[in-house]
């Protein structure tokens, strides 16, 4: 039981991040900008930090 209860408290703590996608990235620059910053500076590789490469590849080579 206690098993079973550790899972279902790493889900929530999990599901706190607001997961945010490459369109919404690309509506909110700054945000981008920020998260990029934040991601670089923890070296962290989460599906957000992800999402804003590939946001920041998308703005830089668009025609």
């Amino acid at each position: 039981m206690k098993y079973v209860i550790a899972g279902c408290f790493a889900l929530l703590l999990c599901a706190c991040e607001q997961t945010k996608t490459q369109g919404y990235y690309l509506s909110h620059p700054d945000e981008l900008d920020a998260d990029l910053v934040q991601c670089q500076h923890e070296s962290r590789n989460t599906y957000n930090c992800n999402e804003a490469v590939k946001a920041d590849f998308m703005r830089h080579h668009q025609p």
